[in-house]
């Protein structure tokens, strides 16, 4: 086996992607519709959905801790990581299946059944995906490989990302009520993750030897604490999570109330996903040219802030504008997410040249904790200021809360990205202090 190549195929970058295809179609109906199946289709009042949300997702995040501390103890003839996407393929398309199930039974009931299967979910997701984000850091050590991987990776998200934004709907109105067409639906979409969990397996290679030394848990904590680049990043990613789930969540109320047309979205929402994927496949060209992740986190989220704004002084009326604003926003989306992965596994070699312990799982857990905080606020926060405006599903909503509506689309997500813009001035680690960690690492470890 080789060690440690600078390059990797295609093949690998590809099936490395599709892994994060399989984790995007469980995701992103979670993302994009739970919300709307919480309180239009299951049942739910808009308060105590909003509550679960944060509840189930702050436990959740917690618990990715412990799972990265159990990933990063794992060895077996497959690698660290490879075996999660081997063996937890299955029970995370199951409980897809069970989290958009609806029992026929009480309102108190379905919201201890709602908080269960999502809670259960969470972690399922969490023992697949913290694995595999930890997977980059121990394919390349290459800065611009990883950028190149993380390009594949995000391209792969928003083609999955296009496909259940544009087929969710439509799938769901085949089949003869809604309650049934969304469980068919995460069936549909859970055969789809197994399948692409397993060439993501079959296709990638742990090419850097695991240490034999097994980190304690005081280790990997005083990892996390003196990497300060980790810890700057998170909390950049933190707004900038919050504030994309609140848009994601918020679009199909938009068209549903805002423009009177819930037939639009699916069109709408596969026009932003196309500019994302434009944003990720631009990203790593022009980080090259930067050389500096940081700066080209700045100008995605630069763009986001300024075409979002606009968008708040356009009249419902004018859809292509809308569109518009909100598709030259989704391109700096795209720039960001690259940007995000390829800068958190740089960190992993910051914190082993600060500290001599190399924890990949213990660091990625961290990206996953702080994604579904920042799902949290977006989804409850999103949830709560629905309730707090007057929400009624099915009717003409008022004024208030199409206002509402409209400033969770853009309003929240320029303040949240003036904020990570801010944080992320105090980032310094671009390339060339990276290579100098790299250079010294190489030299510490003979």
């Amino acid at each position: 086996m080789k060690s440690n190549p600078s390059s990797l195929t295609i093949k690998q970058k590809l099936g490395y992607g599709l892994g994060s295809s399989a984790s995007n179609f469980i995701w992103q109906m979670v993302s994009f519709y739970l919300l709307f199946f919480y309180t239009d289709v299951f049942g739910i009042p808009a308060a105590a959905a909003g509550t679960l949300l944060l509840l189930a997702r702050v436990f959740d995040g917690l618990n990715d801790l412990v799972e990265g501390h159990i990933v990063d103890l794992t060895r077996s003839r497959w690698g660290r990581f490879r075996p999660y996407l081997l063996f937890g393929a299955l029970p995370i398309a199951l409980l897809l299946v069970l989290t958009f199930y609806t029992p026929d039974i009480s309102v108190n009931a379905k919201i201890a059944y709602a908080a269960v299967t999502y809670v259960l979910l969470g972690i399922a997701y969490s023992f697949i995906t913290i694995p595999h984000s930890a997977l980059m850091a121990s394919m390349t050590q290459d800065t611009n490989e990883r950028s190149s991987l993380a390009s594949f990776l995000m391209a792969s998200v928003y083609a999955t990302i296009l496909v259940v934004a544009a087929t969710t709907m439509p799938l769901v109105n085949l089949f003869p009520t809604r309650q049934i067409g969304f469980t068919a639906t995460a069936a549909i979409f859970g055969i789809l993750a197994i399948i692409l969990y397993l060439v993501c397996f079959a296709s990638t290679r742990e090419i850097k030897p695991a240490p034999v030394r097994k980190n304690s848990v005081k280790a990997e904590f005083k990892l996390l604490a003196r990497n300060k680049y980790l810890l700057i990043m998170l909390a950049a990613l933190l707004f900038t999570q919050a504030a994309n789930d609140m848009r994601t969540s918020s679009a199909i109320y938009f068209f549903k109330y805002n423009i009177g047309s819930d037939s639009l979205y699916p069109v709408f929402m596969a026009a932003m996903i196309i500019c994302m994927v434009a944003g990720a496949l631009v990203a790593p060209i022009l980080a090259r040219k930067l050389a500096s992740k940081r700066n080209l986190f700045i100008a995605g989220t630069l763009v986001v802030v300024l075409s979002s704004t606009a968008v708040i002084f356009v009249p419902y009326s004018n859809i292509a504008l809308i569109t518009a604003g909100l598709g030259i926003s989704s391109v700096g989306i795209g720039i960001t997410y690259v940007m995000i992965r390829s800068m958190l596994a740089d960190t992993v070699e910051y914190g082993e040249w600060k500290t001599g312990t190399r924890g990949e799982g213990i660091i990625f857990s961290t990206f996953g904790i702080t994604n579904k905080l920042g799902y949290a606020l977006g989804g409850s926060l999103s949830a709560f200021l629905l309730a707090s405006a007057g929400y009624i599903p099915d009717v003409v909503q008022n004024k208030q809360v199409l206002d509402v509506i409209l400033y969770m689309l853009t309003l929240f997500p320029v303040i949240a990205g003036v904020l990570a813009i801010a944080i992320m001035f105090f980032y310094k680690l671009d390339n060339r202090h990276y290579d100098d960690v790299l250079r010294d690492l190489k030299e510490r470890n003979g």
